[in-house]
């Protein structure tokens, strides 16, 4: 490697660090699982992690995903993957899942159908490692060209940020690097990635503003246009991270959840600026579905007006089978298509995968365990017990004749049914709510309380962290 090599190569590593250390993205000790496709970004990324494990003491793994669009093309990239990582001592999860079939049978895009299936596959990977993190190889201009996609789509704050360094448990360490020193990186490293040939065509919308719109702008407009749109994504990105703080802070004094619908009190939300009143509605429905697909600034719009000045019993249909109506000062958040005949998961249940996600389809569900060393951050959905005082196996099944539960902050024990009628959850809601339990009964009742027994103290110091999600809405 010549001089100018080794110069090129600590710039960009200290250009890396820097970015990881203004976003908190790494710390000593992290486990990171790395997606590689084989291609320049994931393939420098990788790279990158290998010489920044020694600052860090990372403990580093590689995952890919064969989606299975390019026949003997996608088989020889999965080749490559596992060649390199077996060269480079590196662990390596890899999995072949069939997207052109799922997306025959769900409705989904191709890219919107292989980034969900990857993401799974990655959080189920990283889960098994302990909750490790996932580092993704997205750099500066796969971020202009997301801003500039949501932009022509249609979008709010939260589009118009982006991608954000660190998510849900994902990273993105190269995210202020552009693409041209990603190709050059690899090139003075002797790297020799894999082209994906599905880039080349117009005919994603990715690849068309990448290869026709973007430069296009940049002739006829601004030639640093992907700097100026990730200044605007970081700038909005953080405008929307003190509103998303200012959601959680209202939240229990606008929205109520009884268990089936979620109601939001007009008269609260009315109290609150425009900004932070489209952020609660938002969350709501997210809360509610699961996910914001197909929600658009109209839907929005249309329950603030409902809000101020919408008529008792006026309705909105909104997508994924949602429905707003106004009542007495509330507007009230249901299915529109109750499931009236719920099949009940009797005893024990479904066993919980630790660490893992289960999916529990007979209630709709999918269950996130972790076991960590910290006290996580508590949430509605969410569930913090310490792990010396539970007997597993784990498992989640719903309602059973005699149920019987110490509810934390209750001076004993309490019969299932009585705690339902106290907490008016909805006869028709309550086979579907899940019940945690362990070797010595209940643990959770989902969503609404835990058990005494099992509660963290001062001496925890192992702590397992449990959350329920709407079956397929663990997507980034």
């Amino acid at each position: 490697m010549t001089i100018f090599e080794i110069r090129n190569e600590i710039k960009m590593l200290k250009k890396v660090k820097k970015w990881i250390e203004r976003h908190g993205l790494l710390v000593t000790g992290d486990k990171v699982i790395i997606a590689c496709s084989g291609g320049p970004d994931s393939l420098a990324l990788v790279k990158i992690m290998q010489t920044l494990s020694m600052d860090y003491n990372l403990e580093l793994a590689v995952a890919h995903v064969n989606h299975m669009f390019r026949g003997a093309e996608s088989d020889a990239d999965a080749a490559f993957v596992a060649e390199f990582c077996a060269k480079e001592g590196l662990p390596l999860y890899s999995t072949t899942i069939n997207v052109p079939q799922f997306i025959a049978t769900s409705g989904r895009s191709p890219e919107d159908a292989a980034r969900f299936l990857r993401y799974r596959y990655l959080r189920e990977t990283a889960q098994s490692l302990g909750g490790a993190k996932i580092a993704t190889g997205h750099h500066r201009d796969d971020q202009a060209e997301t801003v500039l996609i949501n932009l022509l789509r249609g979008t709010g704050a939260t589009g118009l940020s982006g991608m954000w360094p660190v998510n849900n448990g994902v990273i993105r360490p190269l995210l202020n690097i552009c693409r041209k020193e990603i190709e050059e990186y690899c090139q003075e490293q002797h790297l020799a990635p894999r082209l994906d040939s599905t880039n080349l065509t117009t005919d994603y919308l990715r690849n068309y503003v990448r290869i026709e719109l973007m430069p296009l702008l940049k002739n006829k407009f601004n030639a640093n246009l992907p700097a100026t749109l990730c200044r605007t994504a970081s700038v909005v990105g953080d405008d929307q991270e003190f509103i998303n703080h200012c959601v959680e802070a209202v939240w229990g004094m606008v929205v109520r959840d009884d268990g089936t619908n979620l109601e939001l009190d007009c008269r609260e939300l009315n109290k609150l600026h425009i900004a932070l009143k489209r952020e609660i509605i938002r969350a709501a429905i997210k809360k509610k579905r699961g996910t914001l697909r197909g929600i658009t600034f109209s839907h929005v719009e249309k329950l603030v007006e409902l809000g101020i000045d919408g008529q008792t019993g006026k309705v909105i249909e909104l997508p994924g089978d949602l429905v707003a109506c106004k009542k007495y000062g509330i507007i009230i958040l249901k299915n529109q298509k109750l499931n009236v005949e719920v099949v009940g998961i009797h005893p024990p249940g479904v066993e919980v995968k630790l660490p893992g996600i289960t999916c529990v389809s007979d209630i709709g569900i999918e269950v996130m365990a972790q076991l960590v060393s910290y006290m996580p951050k508590k949430m509605p959905e969410c569930a913090v017990f310490d792990w010396q005082k539970i007997t597993p196996p784990l498992y989640v099944r719903t309602r059973h004749a005699g149920d019987r539960f110490w509810p934390s902050g209750m001076p004993g024990s309490k019969k299932l049914k009585d705690f339902f009628i106290d907490a008016k959850v909805p006869r028709e809601a309550r086979d579907a709510v899940p019940i945690l339990c362990d070797g010595q009964g209940i643990l959770w009742v989902g969503g609404y309380r835990q058990t005494e027994r099992a509660m963290p103290d001062k001496g925890t110091k192992s702590f397992l962290y449990v959350t329920i999600n709407i079956q397929g809405s663990w997507n980034d």
